[in-house]
């Protein structure tokens, strides 16, 4: 497509804010990537304080086991001594367990804080192996008690004989609700998702709290292969929801031998870590848009003020003369320049064209109003009536509000004609479209619609101020003191018939036929009344007929 100089010019001026645009954007991902390494450094403190706080309660169990591994043995190993020991220790951990007991050499359970029957043996426990093969504390993974039918993870303590062999297992099964509720307790950055799992990723713990997450699985590949590549780390990946996500994640406690029990991770939503890096880019973005608009419209401007305008003004001015608009004019000074000398020649041409076509539009004026005006009365006549009804009609339609039409006819006329003659008849139809035209508003119309017969239109007017209107035209009527000749020509009266939209027609047609039956119904009940569309007639002393 090929430019024009104006094009050009704004060309240049939007080429010229691309090295800002390129620069605000290297600006914008090089503070996305500062970010980035801050929130990750900013996880890393979260979820390490996370593991620790976590760690508590791996301590506080530790030291219950201990506790219980320093009762005598004739206590541990004397079932009913033993569950009522246990009994009371579980009693007193206030909720953080929901079992304590103590499995022998065989994983058979023969003391529990709570009651059992039957035989019970846990040869599957994790923590069970674990902690009989090192001699030392062991952490389960999540399991529902066997005992209590409860949800939980388990420590295990070696209790260990006079010759230092292991002889049973000490355990507590630690209530999720601990954990949840440590979890719950740390400070997250908004939108930020806590989770604590164990060796087999089920999770144990979460913050938001969610309990149908409690006991699941985490399926997600990419969390489950960060979380096994190391101890700790920052990583990226996107969120079960979908959205990208940065990891920070740490190991709350290890075991002698095995996979890590109980891991910690925080999650942040991406679009969080680059708020403020994607409001500065915004707000630079649209500093640097809005200073190519400035440019390019002074561009703009510039090149019309002082390269175009002149051009453009002969040019708008020749088509608005070729589409008939004569009062068009160039506007420019004659400075002396070449194409201001060309603007004025076409400004004097066309100013001569258009006091030709002024004179055209007078005589064309001059036969219209010849053509839609009564000469006698000075009214418009039923031609222009035809025409300007329907028109007041369909507005009345758009706007919802009533119309009146209402018809005019001098009583008696014929008997002034026949008495005085036609000059006197002509005084008396002046007179009576200057009363007409006395009475009404501006947005009225009266019309001469033929001989002694008038007619009024009268917009956004009920039936019943049609009526009052008509009323105080008939008394002036009445009123009129007319003279021919030096002669009285007599009290004159007028006969009216009144029609609305909508609730007598809806058109023209039917509003100016009926306007005319009631006027004829006025006639025939005596004259001089004021009769409305649909009203019977009465032979009642003059005046509105109700």
């Amino acid at each position: 497509m090929k430019l024009n100089t104006r094009g050009r010019i704004v060309l240049l001026v939007v080429l010229a804010a691309l090295p800002a645009l390129a620069f605000t954007a290297y600006s914008t991902w090089d503070e996305r990537v500062r970010a980035e390494a801050h929130a990750g450094q900013e996880l890393k403190r979260l979820v390490g304080l996370a593991a620790q706080q976590q760690a508590q309660i791996v301590e506080g169990a530790r030291q219950t086991l201990v506790a219980v591994s320093l009762v005598p043995g004739v206590v541990l190993y004397e079932t009913a001594r033993c569950n009522d020991y246990l009994a009371k220790l579980l009693a007193l951990s206030t909720g953080l367990y929901h079992s304590i007991g103590i499995y022998d050499a065989k994983n058979v359970l023969i003391c529990n804080a709570v009651p059992w029957s039957g035989r019970i043996a846990s040869p599957d426990r994790m923590y069970l192996k674990i902690a009989r093969e090192t001699g030392k504390l062991a952490i389960g993974e999540y399991q529902v008690g066997r005992v209590t039918g409860l949800a939980g993870i388990n420590f295990g303590y070696p209790l260990k004989d006079e010759a230092g062999a292991v002889a049973g297992i000490a355990f507590v099964a630690v209530d999720l609700e601990n954990l949840n509720r440590m979890a719950v307790a740390t400070q997250l950055p908004q939108r930020g998702i806590l989770t604590v799992v164990d060796h087999d990723a089920r999770v144990l713990a979460r913050k938001p709290a969610s309990a149908a997450r409690i006991g699941q699985q985490l399926r997600n590949p990419a969390v489950l292969q960060a979380l096994s590549s190391g101890k700790n780390g920052v990583f990226r990946a996107k969120g079960v929801d979908g959205v990208e996500r940065l990891f920070a994640h740490d190991v709350v406690v290890e075991n002698a031998a095995g996979p890590v029990p109980m891991r910690i991770f925080i999650s942040l939503p991406l679009d969080v870590v680059f708020a403020d890096a994607n409001r500065a880019f915004a707000r630079n973005l649209a500093g640097i848009l809005i200073a190519t608009v400035l440019l390019v419209v002074a561009a703009w401007f510039g090149a019309e003020i002082f390269v175009l305008r002149k051009i453009r003004a002969l040019l708008g001015a020749a088509s608005r003369v070729r589409s008939g608009d004569l009062t068009a004019r160039t506007g420019l000074r004659n400075d002396g320049e070449e194409l201001s000398q060309v603007g004025q020649a076409f400004d004097e041409m066309t100013q001569a064209l258009e006091q030709r076509d002024a004179e055209l539009k007078r005589a064309l004026q001059d036969l219209h109003e010849q053509a839609i005006t009564d000469p006698l009365t000075g009214l418009v006549n039923r031609r222009y009536l035809r025409e300007y009804l329907p028109r007041e009609l369909t507005r009345a339609r758009r706007k919802e509000v009533p119309l009146a039409v209402v018809m005019v006819d001098l009583d008696y006329f014929k008997r002034i004609n026949d008495t005085f003659g036609h000059e006197a008849g002509d005084l008396v139809l002046r007179s009576m479209g200057a009363l007409l035209l006395s009475q009404i508003r501006a947005s009225d119309v009266a019309c001469r619609f033929g001989g002694e017969e008038f007619a009024l239109i009268l917009p956004e007017i009920p039936v019943e101020d049609a009526v009052q209107r008509a009323e105080a035209i008939r008394a002036g009527v009445k009123n009129l003191d007319l003279h021919y000749a030096g002669q009285p020509i007599g009290r004159l009266s007028a006969s009216f018939g009144i029609a609305a939209f909508p609730v007598h027609g809806q058109d023209a047609e039917s509003l100016l036929r009926l306007a005319d039956e009631a006027l004829y119904n006025a006639k025939g009940a005596g004259r001089d009344r004021v009769m409305v569309c649909g009203e019977a007639a009465k032979a009642a002393p003059p005046g509105v007929m109700l």
